[in-house]
């Protein structure tokens, strides 16, 4: 057996020769080659892969990271993408082909087998981050009236063309679905025995426009491994496996991940300063602009503070405090709307919760900073005003943070922008206001 410590030992060397590289590589996982191949240039990978029997070659090309994988079907010949895609299942052999510039797809799809062809521009026409772009096209399926020894037979014709096989599908002559027809069941079943008498016919199905976290969603509720994809009429187009949605699970989550922070995973592979400095930026303005806005009030409330110089002391606390409160909140709301999507009355329920934490919160610390203030400098109007301020703060972060998610997916935006530099810049700009404003109306007693 190998893992990935097996890998890390392979040191490979850009000026050896492939086969001296494919020796080195001899016994490890097709993961594992594809993790150590990682570490050499494109050209180099590209003549390692090519030394290698076909069907292994396919099974580390499908491992290899997006980028790398774009640079290499970059360099192949179609002819040799070609011989490849015909060893990988229809979902893998889509998204290679599908990365691939349009007159150089062509080409590659005109020398696949008729069958193979079809079913990666059956694919294609799905977007990449749907079940139907998700999708195997490979499965098995028998019709209601068979017998469980037509199911087993179809089964031994298919080892060859999948790999991993979980269910026998049961369709009438139409095609469309009727139920499903586990291993495990099948192998229990009676010799003879009707498919209907035996299938489950309560089949929890995903259509082929589904966008791919919901399809995540239903694996997740129903602890499924596989999964059948329908199109609008109920006919049988595909399936989905778990290993298909742990590949979405990473992608969405490093998605989100990069949102959160106002990068872009682009950039992990971007050696172009110019290029990153692109993708950092607009976030970057938009914290800029939010400094800008937040001097803008400091400016307006200026005599408040030149009176009581006291209170510039406060306002990093007060800023901190409505940005951690903000991020606290809209990271939970985005993390249940993964798994609450299209409740009803969702977002009044969210702000209700997040009210009652943000009042108790709010109490505590704001009780807190009231004493500490208070001691510290002895004068309880000061105190007062940072502590009230420090409240009413925390209760418009929490209202922020939980509006935010729910309004930016109503018009269409990824929710988790909300959890960047979008509402921590907000809240710094609220923040200030609350604050200066109570102390400006307070200014006599603190003065």
């Amino acid at each position: 057996m190998s893992d990935h410590k097996d890998a890390a030992r392979v040191d490979l060397d850009p000026e050896s020769s492939p086969e001296t590289m494919v020796g080195l590589l001899a016994g490890l996982h097709p993961a594992d080659v594809a993790l150590a191949l990682e570490r050499v240039d494109a050209e180099t990978l590209t003549r390692v892969l090519l030394q290698l029997d076909t069907e292994t070659a396919a099974d580390v090309l499908i491992n290899l990271e997006e980028h790398t994988l774009e640079d290499i079907i970059g360099i192949l010949k179609a002819k040799e993408i070609a011989s490849i895609a015909a060893e990988l299942e229809s979902d893998d052999a889509t998204d290679v082909i599908g990365a691939l510039e349009d007159e150089k797809r062509a080409e590659v799809l005109s020398k696949l087998e008729e069958e193979d062809r079809q079913a990666v521009l059956d694919l294609l026409q799905y977007t990449d981050e749907s079940a139907g772009g998700i999708m195997a096209a490979e499965l098995v399926y028998v019709n209601q009236h068979a017998r469980v020894d037509d199911a087993i037979a179809l089964i031994r014709e298919a080892t060859d063309e999948i790999d991993d096989l979980h269910n026998v599908y049961v369709i009438d002559r139409d095609r469309r679905l009727r139920g499903v027809l586990p291993l495990r069941a099948l192998v229990l079943a009676p010799r003879g025995a009707r498919v209907a008498d035996v299938m489950e016919p309560d089949v929890v199905t995903v259509s082929t426009d589904m966008d791919q976290e919901d399809v995540a969603e239903v694996f997740r509720k129903y602890d499924l491994i596989a999964i059948p994809v329908v199109d609008p009429d109920g006919i049988l187009v595909g399936r989905i496996t778990v290993d298909d949605i742990m590949d979405v699970m990473h992608d969405e989550a490093e998605e989100d991940i990069s949102i959160m922070a106002g990068t872009s995973e682009e950039e992990l592979h971007e050696d172009s300063a110019l290029k990153v400095s692109r993708i950092r930026l607009p976030w970057l303005v938009i914290g800029a602009l939010g400094g800008l806005g937040s001097a803008t009030v400091m400016n307006h409330y200026r005599f408040s503070l030149e009176k009581v110089l006291t209170l510039a002391f406060f306002v990093p606390v007060i800023t901190a405090m409505g940005g951690n409160v903000g991020l606290q909140t809209s990271t939970i709301i985005v993390r249940s709307m993964r798994t609450e999507r299209g409740l009803a009355g969702e977002a009044g329920r969210r702000l209700l919760k997040e009210w009652r934490v943000a009042i108790t919160n709010a109490l505590i610390l704001g009780s807190t900073i009231y004493l500490v203030v208070g001691l510290w400098f002895g004068d309880w109007s000061l105190a007062a005003v940072v502590g009230g301020s420090l409240a009413a703060v925390i209760l418009v972060a929490a209202t922020l943070g939980t509006v935010m998610p729910f309004a930016l997916r109503r018009v269409g935006v990824d929710p988790a922008v909300a959890q960047g530099p979008f509402v921590t810049t907000l809240n710094d700009i609220i923040g200030i206001l609350v604050y200066l404003s109570l102390a400006s109306t307070f200014i006599e007693r603190l003065s």
